[in-house]
């Protein structure tokens, strides 16, 4: 998951109780800003982070 530490559509206590709720394997990155953050201001970090999970191994 990728997570907006200001996300107010989606409260960030929300995204991290559905988190606690998922299965493994899961990873967890937080991003500084709102919900589109991810998106916009933060983009670099949100894709790597995206892109790092694609590729490790799901064993």
């Amino acid at each position: 998951m990728i997570v907006g530490n200001d996300d107010h559509p989606i409260p960030t206590d929300l995204a991290l109780t559905a988190r606690e709720r998922a299965l493994e394997p899961k990873r967890l990155t937080f991003i500084d800003g709102g919900h589109y953050a991810p998106y916009s201001t933060r983009f670099p970090i949100a894709a790597q982070s995206a892109l790092d999970w694609f590729h490790q191994p799901l064993t």
